[in-house]
């Protein structure tokens, strides 16, 4: 699980809750999956109830339209049959449909309940052959330069218009996540789909455990982090067992580092995000590579943490022994455990017996290392790339829209679905995802995360430039956390990687780095 959340390459973070919660797809279903993750039943306590019924009426133009709109909602699907890997008693959305429906005799709302093999694959067959679904679930990324163009409707100009069903704002996007709409926008500040979850990683642990060894709260700083391990083990309780993701936490420690450097390393190719060429570029000056002392300065800081840690799977694949290493927490034998938002849905399918807690990812202070820039990196890994995440066909992409006074139907729809308590409910009720819109609250167990949807989407990390350079890395890394490398060693083996992942990126894109 090496791969970065990037702005303009495919999202596949939720590729890593594939590999870690088995069955859920990649960008949680980029490439068709389900962003659900192994789904329990944990967070069925969505405060808002029952949807109610609408304040206020939807656009004109849906009192001239009947008919059905069809719609994709992903890990959302409610009653799924067909779709693995979700919670098949979802009912939550098809709640508010049937409410909507009551609310606009003549309208009905179907959820397609299929499976894709390639989802990307299948978005574009269907928009060129004029079929895509009414509204359809899409990475925000992906409608912003992967997918052709012309197939979401621009949504910018209903986000400034009042919501009927919101009736206390003044706008749409009043109610929405700051933060989320300005960093999914695409580059010419268009809005293609609304947002309202978050993939958020942290670290859980267990509070009967922590009661035990006298820990009375959650670590809120990384003195206390390497603290609470440490009085966990005086009492005979094994800290944490799990194999360090060096694609994860590099993340935590080099957006940090690097903060002041984001835009520098982010604009060689004069695009948002951080791209493979940005990457090789930013190696073969010398920045993102060992000559810098923040590249690997964070290594001595990780292992006081893994020091602590039972050593089984220090230098195991994560992808390999990952699961092992959750059964391991899930079974109460270890007290931490670093993992995504699915967490709770893994401990209700197991289980558990114990009090389940989370704390964010710690900022760093001048006191842990003297690199950091104090910025608040704990939102590093994850991201606004899950499930909620909806867009409207137009008629080039889908002929039925060109119906008069359907799109003013769907967007009706879209605007009832896209209300506070309406987030809450449907992503709560799946409990793989944090509601990330201000007036919404997450299930207790993820509560501490919320706040990650509030960080800017600036994640750097190294391993995109070349197929092998994340594996070489990761061995790299867990060798040195193992006692089986000293730093010096560990920092000529990934130096070597380096120099040999810009070689390969300048082979095989037949590209001059130093013209950047």
């Amino acid at each position: 699980m090496t791969h970065l959340l990037q702005r303009k390459s495919l999202p596949v973070l939720l590729a890593a809750i594939a590999i870690m919660a088995a069955g859920c797809g990649s960008n949680g279903a980029s490439n068709g999956g389900n962003a659900s993750g192994n789904a329990g039943d944990a967070g069925n306590n969505a405060s808002g109830g029952n949807a109610a019924t609408a304040n206020g009426g939807g656009d004109a133009g849906t009192a001239a339209w009947t008919g059905t709109i069809d719609m994709y909602a992903q890990a959302y699907t409610p009653n799924a049959k067909n779709i693995t890997g979700i919670k098949s008693d979802q009912h939550q959305l098809r709640a508010i449909a049937d409410e909507y429906e009551k609310a606009h005799p003549g309208i009905k709302i179907n959820f397609i309940d299929e499976e894709f093999k390639d989802y990307n694959q299948t978005v574009r067959v269907k928009a060129a052959a004029g079929e895509l679904f009414d509204v359809f679930w899409a990475q925000w990324a992906d409608l912003n330069g992967t997918y052709p163009k012309g197939i979401a409707e621009d949504l910018t100009s209903y986000f400034g218009q009042p919501n009927p069903y919101i009736p206390d704002k003044a706008t749409w996007q009043d109610a929405m996540n700051t933060t989320v709409v300005s960093e999914t926008a695409a580059p010419d500040g268009k809005h293609y789909n609304i947002n309202g979850d978050y993939v958020a990683t942290a670290f859980f642990y267990n509070k009967d455990l922590f009661a035990q060894a006298g820990i009375a709260q959650a670590p809120a700083t990384w003195a206390e982090l390497i603290d609470a391990c440490k009085k966990l083990q005086a009492a005979g309780i094994v800290a944490m067992s799990q194999a360090p993701d060096f694609g994860w936490f590099q993340r935590h420690f080099l957006t940090d580092f690097y903060s002041k450097d984001f835009d520098t390393i982010a604009g060689y190719d004069k695009a948002p995000g951080v791209s493979s060429l940005d990457e090789a570029v930013a190696i073969s000056k010398g920045l993102l590579d060992t000559k810098d002392p923040r590249f690997m300065g964070w290594w001595p800081i990780f292992k006081q943490l893994t020091d602590t840690w039972k050593p089984d799977y220090l230098t195991g694949d994560p992808a390999v022994v990952g699961t092992n290493a959750r059964n391991d927490f899930l079974a109460g034998k270890t007290a931490i455990f670093y993992d995504g938002s699915w967490l709770p849905n893994n401990a209700a399918d197991a289980g558990v017996k114990f009090a389940l807690g989370s704390f964010n990812f710690p900022t760093l202070s001048s006191a842990d290392t003297p690199m950091t820039t104090g910025v608040d990196a704990s939102g590093a890994v994850g991201g606004p790339n899950a499930a909620f995440q909806f867009s409207v066909a137009t008629p080039e992409a889908d002929k039925s829209m060109k119906e008069p006074g359907k799109k003013e139907a769907v967007i009706d729809w879209l605007r009832y679905l896209g209300t506070p308590q309406r987030v809450e409910q449907v992503v709560n009720e799946n409990g793989t995802f944090v509601p990330h819109w201000p007036d919404t609250k997450p299930n207790d167990s993820m509560k501490d995360l919320a706040s990650q949807s509030t960080k800017e989407l600036k994640a750097i990390m190294v391993g995109n430039s070349s197929a092998n350079l994340g594996k070489d890395l990761q061995r790299t890394f867990g060798l040195y956390l193992s006692g089986n490398l000293s730093l010096e060693k560990a920092t000529a083996n990934v130096q070597k990687a380096l120099d040999a992942a810009v070689k390969e990126y300048k082979t095989k894109n037949d590209t001059d780095l130093s013209q950047y």
